[in-house]
C-alpha cells in the first residue's frame, strides 16, 4: 500500500468530550459517550449506559441499569426507573400539544409544566416521543413497552405491562389500563379512559371511553371484532344486492 505524503495526511482530532455539570451524582460502573450534555441537578443510579450525543436536562432522574441509546433528549425533570431501556432519538418531556382560545378567535399556548415518569423494566423504541404534562405528570408504568415512532400526549397514564406498537397514537389526557395492548398506528383521542386488559387492534381509531376487556377491530371508528366482520362480509355483497336491486326496479318500472 502507497503511503500518503505526511503533509496530505489528515490530522488527528480527539473525539468530542462530553459537558457535564459539575453537581452530577453518579453510581458506580456508569458510561457516558461522546459529545454528552448533562445538566445540573442530574442523578445516574449504578451500571447507567448513555449513549452518544444524548441531552439530559436539569432535575432528571434515572435508576440503576438504564440504558439510553444515542441522540436521545431527556428534557428537565424527567424520571426514569430501574432497568429501563431506550433506543436512539426518543424525546421524553417534550413540550405539551397545548392550547386555548381566546374570545376573538386567536389561539394561545399554554404553559407545559408538568414532568414524565417513566416505570421500572420499560423500554421505549426508537424515535418515539413522550410529552410532559400540562400540570402533575405523564406516567409510563412499570413494564410497559412503547415501539418505535409512537406518541404520547400530554398527562396521558399508561398502566403497567402495556404494549403500545410502531406508530400508534395516543392524545393528552387519556387513561390507559394495565397489560392493554395497542396496535401499529392505532389512534386514541384524548381524555378517554381504557379499561384493563383491553385489545385494540393495528389501525384502529378509538374515540369513546371502553370498559375492562374490550376487543377493537377496524378502522375509523373501531368497532367490535364480530360488527367488523358482519360490516366486511356485507361489503363484499353490495355488487350482488346492487344488481338485485337494479332487477327489482326494471320489474316495477315495467309493471307501472
Amino acid at each position: 500500500m502507497t503511503e500518503l505524503p505526511v503533509d496530505v495526511m489528515e490530522p488527528m482530532v480527539a473525539a468530542p468530550s462530553p459537558v457535564i455539570a459539575e453537581d452530577l451524582v453518579m453510581g458506580k460502573d456508569c458510561h457516558i459517550g461522546r459529545n454528552v450534555v448533562i445538566e445540573k441537578n442530574v442523578a445516574l443510579g449504578d451500571r447507567v449506559v448513555i449513549g452518544d450525543g444524548v441531552f439530559i436536562g436539569e432535575g432528571c432522574r434515572l435508576g440503576d441499569g438504564c440504558r439510553i441509546g444515542p441522540k436521545t433528549v431527556l428534557r428537565e425533570h424527567t424520571w426514569i426507573g430501574k432497568d429501563v431501556d431506550i433506543e436512539s432519538g426518543v424525546v421524553l418531556g417534550s413540550d405539551g400539544f397545548g392550547f386555548a382560545q381566546r374570545a376573538d378567535g386567536t389561539q394561545f399556548k399554554i404553559p407545559q409544566v408538568g414532568i414524565v415518569e417513566v416505570g421500572n423494566h420499560c423500554r421505549i423504541g426508537a424515535r418515539s416521543t413522550v410529552d410532559r404534562a400540562t400540570l402533575g405528570k405523564t406516567v409510563v408504568g412499570d413494564r410497559a413497552e412503547i415501539g418505535s415512532l409512537v406518541m404520547v400526549g400530554h398527562n396521558v397514564k399508561i398502566g403497567p405491562s402495556c404494549k403500545l406498537d410502531h406508530q400508534c397514537g395516543v392524545s393528552g389526557s387519556t387513561k390507559i389500563g394495565e397489560e392493554t395492548q395497542v396496535g401499529a398506528q392505532a389512534g386514541l383521542v384524548g381524555h378517554l379512559k381504557v379499561g384493563a386488559k383491553t385489545k385494540i387492534e393495528a389501525g384502529s381509531g378509538v374515540t369513546k371511553t371502553l370498559p375492562e376487556g374490550t376487543h377493537l377491530k377496524g378502522l375509523f371508528p373501531a368497532m367490535d371484532p364480530a360488527g367488523f366482520q358482519e360490516q366486511q362480509e356485507l361489503i363484499q355483497r353490495l355488487p350482488e344486492v346492487v344488481e338485485r336491486l337494479d332487477r327489482i326496479e326494471e320489474k316495477t318500472a315495467a309493471a307501472v
